[in-house]
């Protein structure tokens, strides 16, 4: 192997680890966001809040990066999740609109 082939497989391998550090911490972005916005859906919902658009706001950010991942990997488990926070996302508007 000469030089410029060691580079470029270094190259690659970097940017492989790149992408996964980047899938890695979307996940945990995502975590993050839902354990959050619970606590804060709880506490408005105990205090007799209306909570949907914390509900809406998850959702939302969720089918968005699903559905993005399912159009760049053809990963069908990203286009259900994407579809089922779709669902849940125009529940939780109407929901939002009758005042709940």
């Amino acid at each position: 192997m000469n030089r410029e082939e060691i580079l470029a497989k270094s190259r690659k391998s970097g940017d492989e680890m790149e992408g996964v550090v980047k899938d890695k911490s979307m996940k945990w972005t995502y975590i993050t966001m839902v354990f959050v916005a619970a606590i804060f859906a709880f506490i408005r919902s105990e205090q007799g809040l209306p909570m949907m658009d914390l509900f809406v706001t998850v959702t939302a950010s969720v089918m968005v990066g699903m559905i993005y991942r399912f159009i760049k990997t053809k990963d069908k488990s990203c286009l259900i999740t994407g579809i089922i926070s779709m669902i849940c996302c125009i529940i939780g508007i109407i929901r939002y609109v009758e005042g709940h």
